[in-house]
């Protein structure tokens, strides 16, 4: 008569259910102590600055990725910024006043380097709000957003600006800034 709280795994070994969990439970442990690497740390909004909104704009300056988990590409910053943000469109999805008034007072990015990288929502969402390709080297970029807590050369914008024609690109799941 069969055990049926017991499967075969390796030949003729079986191990119960309950202790299959254990096992795979110790091996994936290590995994946990594990630090975060860049390309999993950008995920969410907690880890940038989000009490010091900012405003940036350039060129792209990289073929960067389009894609998931996220799209990321570099620009290089203009060297004559405005003392905050310009007067630019404001996607539907961020025009409450809360909203649009932090946009449009965002000061400018003075931080210490001339080319930054950015990472926008991944392909289905930013297309959704209005960006269905890679930008592409050369273009004009224009954000308000948040430089990364521990990655000075990393931004995440809110909403950015794409073009010469500027067209507006959201950027926050939801109708509200994270803050």
């Amino acid at each position: 008569m069969a055990n049926t709280d017991r499967e075969r795994t390796h030949g003729n070994d079986a191990v119960s259910p309950g202790r299959r969990r254990v096992i795979i439970g110790l091996a994936a442990a290590p995994l946990a102590s594990l630090p975060a690497f860049p390309a999993f740390a950008h995920h969410g909004w907690p880890g940038f600055d989000t009490a010091n909104l900012l405003y940036i704009a350039g060129t792209v300056s990289s073929d960067g990725v389009w894609g998931n988990p996220h799209s990321h590409f570099d620009i290089t910053v203009d060297s004559d910024l405005p003392d905050h943000t310009p007067e630019l469109t404001i996607p539907v999805e961020l025009q409450h006043p809360e909203d649009s008034i932090r946009v449009n007072a965002a000061r400018s990015y003075k931080g210490p380097h001339t080319e930054l990288e950015i990472i926008i929502a991944p392909p289905a969402w930013s297309g959704r709000w209005g960006l269905g390709r890679a930008l592409e080297i050369g273009e004009r970029f224009q954000g308000v957003g948040y430089i990364n807590r521990t990655d000075d050369g990393l931004f995440r914008p809110v909403v950015f600006w794409y073009g010469d024609d500027a067209v507006p690109v959201n950027q926050v799941l939801g109708n509200t800034l994270p803050e």
